[in-house]
């Protein structure tokens, strides 16, 4: 259905940024990687992500990477589900800089994203912690699922468990 994605997907070149059990740590990937790359990185909450990801073949034909779970989020002023979950901005910055092996591209990408939430914070938005944090420490103010797959992924997370 679409020729030209198809044909980025099926080149060797090409990456796709999306954790999970088949997914390489990037940092590891570009050390023994030369030459240009394609990396396709796919934007949308964490539920429209894995939806677009699981539904389309195509994004199973290039190597899935994924990137190293120790950097936290500086998106503040919104709920990450945990510690090191990265906004789709975040993560491509970290991705171009590891593929460059230049940090600045990092710091430059995100330097709009800090302004925009030291600005919201300046004018009344509220840091937020991760579901992860929240629930760690006891300050999860809403009322817990009623879905059990919901409720057991949340005591996942309460328990370090990797989901």
């Amino acid at each position: 259905r679409y020729p030209e994605l198809a044909s980025v997907c099926r080149s060797p070149n090409t990456l796709i940024l999306y954790p999970g059990a088949e997914a390489t740590n990037l940092e590891e990937m570009a050390v023994t990687t030369s030459g240009p790359s394609v990396m396709i990185i796919i934007d949308g909450t964490w539920s429209q992500a894995k939806d677009i990801f699981y539904k389309n073949s195509l994004f199973r034909l290039p190597k899935q990477v994924q990137l190293k779970p120790s950097i936290s989020s500086q998106y503040v002023i919104r709920t990450q589900p945990t510690n090191t979950c990265l906004s789709t901005l975040e993560c491509a910055a970290v991705a171009l800089s590891i593929m460059e092996k230049n940090k600045s591209i990092q710091e430059t990408i995100l330097h709009p994203l800090q302004a925009l939430c030291s600005f919201q914070l300046q004018h009344g938005a509220q840091i937020h912690h991760s579901k992860e944090h929240l629930l760690k420490n006891g300050l999860y103010n809403k009322p817990m699922p009623k879905n059990k797959r919901k409720l057991r992924r949340m005591e996942l997370l309460v328990n370090n468990v990797k989901i």
